[in-house]
């Protein structure tokens, strides 16, 4: 897969790689190796090709779980996103990087009573319950502060979508509340006082690679909001979740957006209560609109020869970039400090005791690649530093940098593992 291919304002050369002018090879040298660097105008061209695929209808809600950095939180919803949350750390990023709450959504199992008691007193737009028990608890944190909050019901539905990385929907699921249980539930939340149910929410699937995929669970959002408008209260919100894939091979399938918006204001036309009733549809991407933008650089520590294998072991690894191991695929892989025609096959491991603590395997780069040369992993904008393991051995965690109009500023500082371990504590009697 090419540079180019994975963003316009990226270039490879002999000079190193460049996102929108700025030359990511000095940019190490500054801050150091391993960190990550998030190009700006990527994700404004991601949000900006999106927003123009989709009906007006339908706002766009960060899915901050794929990178929750808060200038990147502040970047998107400058440009008009709200914000989906699943953690009350979550709900405090959102609150420092100045999030209209009105414009939050809070999901996820497992919400604590603190967790809701934050959300309430934020006046979040809603939250997502996972469960007749999660609703009975809201009701209650909700009436000991005097206010009646408004909810969405997530819901497992009995579809799943064809052809995504990782099914969230049909079955039994830990997510969500089975379809066939939810005119029960609903009947038994209605008569709560301090609860108001306002729409539905359905997260079917992640790592959607076609716009069929993406259509059919849409449909399916429409028909049960349809179904429960009609037998119990007013829809005032659909929320049909994210999950939109990207490719991170040229084997991977494009997400095909182009044709989307007319294929979905023929859905609004075939359910016309949507637009009597002025619902608020509402869509998570999270992957979609930051995943290209990033890139992880390490150095090459070493260069090991073992048993027909050839080894590039550099000075980073699975505790900052966990995702390849995790599920056994390679991401865009490139030696930026080299440019070459002669190519062979390297696995790049990390500084890590453990086995599984590759950044890719059977990677194509340049044939004199050695001790010193700087490797960028690409398409780690989203679940890169997110999804890390910083802790695991006791590394420094990495830094990130934002890149913006040809300039880059770091948006979180090195940790150094000298702090970490100042701040525990030996019990005196030991």
């Amino acid at each position: 897969m090419k540079v180019n291919q994975i963003s316009t304002n990226f270039t490879l050369d002999r000079e190193g790689l460049s996102f929108s002018g700025v030359n990511l090879n000095r940019l190490a040298e500054e801050v150091g190796t391993p960190l990550y660097v998030y190009d700006a105008q990527t994700i404004k061209d991601r949000y900006a090709y999106l927003r123009e695929n989709l009906p007006r209808e339908i706002d766009i809600f960060y899915a901050m779980k794929a990178n929750p950095n808060i200038a990147v939180i502040k970047l998107l919803t400058s440009l008009g996103t709200g914000v989906e949350v699943a953690s009350a750390g979550e709900l405090y990023a959102c609150e420092k990087a100045g999030v209209n709450p009105k414009n939050i959504v809070f999901g996820g199992p497992s919400k604590t009573d603190e967790d809701i008691s934050k959300a309430i007193d934020m006046g979040i737009y809603a939250l997502n319950a996972e469960s007749l028990g999660e609703i009975k608890r809201i009701n209650r944190v909700a009436q000991s502060k005097g206010k009646v909050m408004d909810v969405e019901l997530r819901i497992n539905p009995e579809f799943e979508i064809a052809g995504v990385a990782v099914s969230l929907g049909g079955g039994s699921k830990k997510f969500g509340m089975d379809s066939e249980s939810i005119d029960r539930i609903i009947e038994e939340a209605s008569r709560l006082e301090n609860i108001h149910l306002q729409g539905i929410h359905l997260f079917a699937g992640t790592g959607i690679q076609n716009n069929e995929g993406f259509l059919s669970n849409l449909e399916n959002c429409f028909r049960l909001a349809k179904e429960i408008n009609d037998k119990h209260f007013k829809i005032e919100s659909i929320d049909v979740g994210g999950g939109l894939g990207i490719p991170y091979s040229d084997e991977d399938r494009e997400f095909s957006i182009e044709g989307l918006k007319e294929k979905i204001e023929e859905l609004l036309k075939a359910y016309p209560f949507i637009r009597e009733n002025g619902t608020r549809l509402i869509a998570e991407p999270g992957r979609y609109l930051v995943a290209q933008s990033g890139a992880y650089i390490s150095r090459v520590i070493d260069r090991k020869h073992s048993r027909g294998r050839e080894y590039l072991l550099v000075d980073g690894g699975a505790q900052h970039l966990l995702r390849p191991a995790l599920i056994g695929v390679n991401q865009p892989a490139f030696n930026i400090s080299r440019v070459s025609d002669s190519v062979q096959k390297f696995d790049l491991g990390g500084s890590l005791c453990t086995s599984i603590d590759f950044l890719g395997k059977d990677l194509d780069l340049p044939s004199e690649s050695g001790e010193g040369d700087l490797v960028a992993v690409l398409c780690t904008g989203a679940y890169g530093w997110a999804e890390s393991m910083p802790y695991f051995l006791s590394h420094d965690i990495a830094p990130e940098v934002m890149v913006y109009k040809g300039k880059s500023q770091v948006i979180r500082p090195r940790t150094l593992m000298e702090d970490v371990v100042n701040r525990q504590i030996i019990p005196e009697d030991l």
